[in-house]
């Protein structure tokens, strides 16, 4: 997939302008609080319906208007060169519209399939030394675009998982019922714990290479965890643990509690790394996703990059941008200094290069 045009209408700063990207290589340069990072947000809304900043819609609507709604109108390519028209209206007072080739959608989540994009910002670290929650979301991601049955599953756990969770908060509890959840849980579980496992298999061993690559230190290793014992079902697990649970009002395991482990020779790769391998190391838990989306279903990723320079010097830029190249995905990608940038780019290579100040967007190759 790849973003052909983007118009933005009362999108923050953002004047109103179409603009036209490159297949590949796009780059986006500008002093701070020009717009640079308020142009990749609204690609990622036009992809996912969904802002990476800020759940107030009211914050993203232009401050210096007095609108009270935002449009995006896009062009999008797929893998089969055919174009998809994606238009979206979000309103401060009523309900999303979102319209995919001229017709409403009720579910971000079909736009959302169809054109994957991944953002790299600042805030990915916590993709190392965050939550378990975080990384669950970022391997989840990968399993929605390559297992077509795991958002069914996965939406029907979590409204499960509500359900006991809200029985086990009663003051009477009716075990015969919460059996009846334990069962119908377990089974979705196990199921996730089989798109997740089955995906974790394809995607790990090529994360190892492109760590290596990058040159990041040996004794890397990414070990799967489903969130319970692994000895045991996971209906063993809750009935083993239900008088616990009770006690705590909530559910201690199952798929809600997986997790990524990331360790250098027995310990925590934020111990281990610098702040610019731990860049690195994100990067590479990208791109891994990315080539296993490309292999298993030839899906293309949009890569969206926010300050890619930050902590990388020349030679890991490089690195980055001859791993990207080979990837043939498209990358947008901002940065304070567009020299950095220019310097780690292979020779062949063909880009488009924008500048932005107060909102304004400059195509300057």
């Amino acid at each position: 997939m790849a973003i052909i045009n983007l118009i933005p209408t009362n999108f923050r700063n953002l004047q109103t302008t179409e603009i036209k990207f490159h297949e590949h290589l796009n780059f986006i340069s500008g002093p701070n609080a020009s717009g640079k990072t308020s142009l990749l947000e609204a690609i990622y809304f036009l992809s996912t319906g969904k802002s990476f900043r800020s759940r107030k819609i009211r914050n993203i609507v232009n401050r210096n208007s007095e609108a009270k709604n935002f449009i995006l109108f896009g062009s999008l390519s797929d893998e089969l060169e055919s174009q998809h028209q994606v238009g979206i209206r979000k309103s401060i007072t009523s309900n999303t519209d979102l319209k995919l080739n001229g017709e409403l959608i009720r579910s971000a989540s079909k736009l959302a399939f169809i054109s994957p994009v991944v953002v790299i910002d600042p805030s990915s670290f916590e993709l190392l030394i965050g939550s378990a929650k975080i990384r669950r979301r970022f391997l989840d991601w990968g399993v929605f675009h390559v297992e077509h049955g795991f958002s069914k599953v996965s939406n029907e756990y979590n409204i499960c998982l509500k359900q006991r969770n809200t029985l086990l908060r009663t003051v009477s509890i009716d075990t015969l019922q919460l059996n009846i959840w334990d069962r119908k849980l377990a089974g979705l579980g196990e199921m996730i714990d089989e798109f997740r496992s089955t995906y974790s298999k394809a995607v790990l061993p090529i994360l190892k290479t492109i760590a290596s690559s990058f040159m990041i230190e040996d004794g890397l290793e990414i070990r799967y965890q489903r969130g319970w014992d692994k000895e045991l079902t996971m209906r063993e697990v809750l009935a083993k643990h239900q008088r616990k649970d009770i006690e705590k009002k909530f559910t201690q395991f199952g798929a809600h509690r997986a997790d990524l482990r990331l360790t250098i020779k027995g310990r925590s790769v934020e111990d281990i790394l610098s702040r610019g391998q731990q860049k690195l190391l994100i990067i590479a838990l990208y791109l891994a996703q990315i080539q296993c989306l490309a292999d298993k279903v030839n899906k293309r990723t949009v890569v969206l990059i926010d300050d890619i320079s930050a902590e990388l010097d020349s030679q890991n830029l490089q690195l980055i941008f001859d791993k990207l190249s080979k990837l043939k995905t498209q990358v947008i990608c901002t940065a304070l200094d567009s020299g950095s940038v220019h310097k780690a780019l292979p020779d062949h290579e063909t880009y488009k290069m924008f500048h932005v100040e107060h909102g304004n967007i400059l195509t300057i190759k």
